[in-house]
């Protein structure tokens, strides 16, 4: 658990995101579930403290936890930790939530284009 306290800690303190946390993350991730179930509680403990973080490392955390999800290194079942009302969320959580969603979309949208055009090529052929 401490290893991956402290690879977000890490993540965090960055004045922008850097992909090399992203990718050590899910490396862990790969390598050994039970990485990959301390990122889970990891992911659960920081939503539950979001609304503690200042804007960047909230972008950060959240960015972070999009490309484990992204890349399926994390299970999407965390994101059932989530309660979308308007009692349940602050401000922060919502920002987080918005960060999440936008990266996830954002790169898969990437890789359908790029999928996509790949095929046109092939049909070309």
């Amino acid at each position: 658990m401490e290893l991956c306290i402290m690879l977000l800690e890490c993540c965090s303190q960055e004045r922008t995101y850097l992909r090399y946390y992203g990718l050590l993350g899910q490396r862990f991730c790969m390598i050994n579930k039970v990485h990959q179930e301390n990122f889970e509680k990891c992911f659960v403990q920081q939503y539950s403290m979001i609304h503690r973080l200042e804007t960047n490392k909230l972008r950060n955390v959240g960015k972070f936890f999009a490309h484990l999800l992204g890349t399926d290194a994390l299970p999407w079942h965390v994101l059932s930790y989530i309660r979308l009302t308007e009692e349940d969320t602050t401000s922060s959580s919502r920002i987080f939530i918005k960060i999440l969603f936008q990266v996830l979309f954002q790169s898969h949208i990437f890789l359908f284009l790029f999928l996509y055009t790949l095929a046109l090529l092939f049909h070309q052929f």
